[in-house]
């Protein structure tokens, strides 16, 4: 048999019992991977949850493992930086950096009006 039947026949069992091809799978965890550079990090986390399974598994699929690693040290090192700045600045935000600094950076306090979205004043 050739490499590429035997890889048709073979499947991968996702962290719900489900049963995908393998270049399914493959191609999945690819798209979730490169998808996490698109501003979705989230989706790195899913990768690497939804292909556990495999990616403990010592006969699993070696392409599939490498996109499940990547992506699990790709959320933890974006983890890693983002969440104390998210904390510092949600916690402590107005008293460490100044008034204006502080105003400048809050999503909350933008006007959308002038961009026809949010309140609109009659």
């Amino acid at each position: 048999m050739d490499r590429e039947a035997v890889e048709r026949d073979q499947v991968v069992e996702s962290v719900d019992y489900e049963l995908m091809p393998v270049l399914k799978a493959r191609t999945q965890s690819k798209r979730m991977f490169y998808g996490g550079f698109l501003f979705l990090p989230l989706m790195w986390a899913m990768n690497v949850w939804l292909f556990w399974p495999d990616f403990r598994s010592p006969r699993g699929d070696p392409i599939i493992k490498r996109y499940t690693k990547h992506s699990a040290i790709a959320f933890v090192v974006l983890t890693v930086a983002f969440l104390p700045w998210l904390l510092l600045y949600a916690i402590a935000g107005d008293r460490i950096l100044s008034e204006k600094v502080y105003r400048a950076l809050d999503a909350a306090a933008l006007d959308l009006s002038k961009y026809g979205l949010g309140i609109i004043d009659p």
